[in-house]
This record gives C-alpha cells, structure tokens and sequence, in this order.
C-alpha cells in the first residue's frame, strides 16, 4: 500500500504524452490581403476560394490600403495558445502580388469594436484629427463630421447599455482618400442601425 502513491506517480507519467504539434503548423499558405482594413478584421482570406479568415496575419509591416496583395504565409499553432486570443495565425512570408485598388465605389467599415471584455467605438478624436487604427477618416463635409462626433458620444452608453451595445451597428461607408490613399480614407456619411 505505502508504494501505491509511487506507481500512480509512474503510470501517469508514461500515460500522458508530451503535447503535440498541429499537423497544420507550419504549412505555407496562399493569402488575398484586401484593399482596406478594420480595426477588429484585416480583411484577409484564405486562397483559392477567398475564405475570410478568422485570425490574423503577422509580420506583414509593408502593406498599404489601397492595394490589394497575394501574399505566402506559413501556419503558425502554438503550443499553448493565448487565453484571450485565437489558438493559430499566420506569419507573413513573401508578397507575391500587389495591385492598386482604382474603385471610386464606396465600402463599409465598422466604426465599432467588439471586443473580450464589450465593446466600443472603433474611433477616436485626437489633435483635430479621426484615428481608425493607425488610419485617419477625413469627413467628406461638415455633416459627416458632426455624424462622427456623435458617434462618439455613444461610447458610454455602449459601455453602460450590454443589449444594445451587442445590437446595435455603427457603419461609416468610406472611399480610400486619393491624397493619402494608404494612410486615409474619406467618410461618405454614418449609419448606427
């Protein structure tokens, strides 16, 4: 009886394995980066068939809205994935293509973020300026600046209100801005739905 402690020690110990790695890790990928971002979302897709991926691309320091890109990247599966993000990602390679995004067509970026702990405006005034990120969003007029800056005074209600800041929609339909078109884009108007 008084060895039984030992045995159970020895038996666990030949019974669980060392953790094992993804078979996937490492593989090397083919990636559609899109012509613009989101604060929460790279727009990035999985090729052939342009499946939007649900982690992030890493190391891919050189891209610019307003471009579009084929990009290689290699999976990555960490042993122990973090508690508070995805449990893969990909790492960034080699550009394989880059085209200019030339559509004067307006798309829809999400003004808000959700997040682990809530959300919150995706947003921010600072210096006489609208950051989104490490972008600006230049307002087409004076209507739309005062759209945006009414957006912000939502924030407190998203963080006091949990059934509407789960509900609610905050879009800002946007052009890439021709004189800045990799660091800026042009606010067409604002929807909060």
């Amino acid at each position: 009886m008084r060895y039984l402690p030992i045995l159970l020690i020895i038996l666990l110990s030949f019974g669980c394995s060392k953790e094992s790695i993804n078979p996937k890790d490492g593989q090397i990928v083919e990636l559609f980066v899109d012509h613009y971002a989101e604060t929460s979302n790279q727009r990035i897709s999985l090729l052939p068939g342009k499946e939007l991926i649900t982690t992030y691309l890493e190391g891919f320091d050189e891209r610019e809205l307003g471009y579009t890109y084929k990009v290689r990247a290699r999976t990555f599966y960490p042993k122990v994935p973090p508690q508070d993000g995805p449990n893969n990602w990909f790492i960034f390679e080699k550009v394989l293509s880059k085209e200019v995004y030339n559509s004067t067509e307006p798309f829809n970026i999400s003004l808000k973020y959700n997040g682990l702990f809530g959300s919150d405006i995706a947003f921010a005034f600072r210096n006489q300026v609208f950051e989104y990120g490490n972008y600006t969003l230049r307002p087409e007029n004076d209507a739309v600046k005062k759209q945006l800056e009414e957006v912000l005074l939502l924030r407190s209600k998203l963080e006091s209100d949990y059934q509407y800041a789960i509900k609610v929609i905050i879009n800002a339909e946007v052009i890439h801005d021709p004189s800045n078109r990799s660091k800026s884009y042009i606010v067409k108007s604002v929807a909060v739905q």
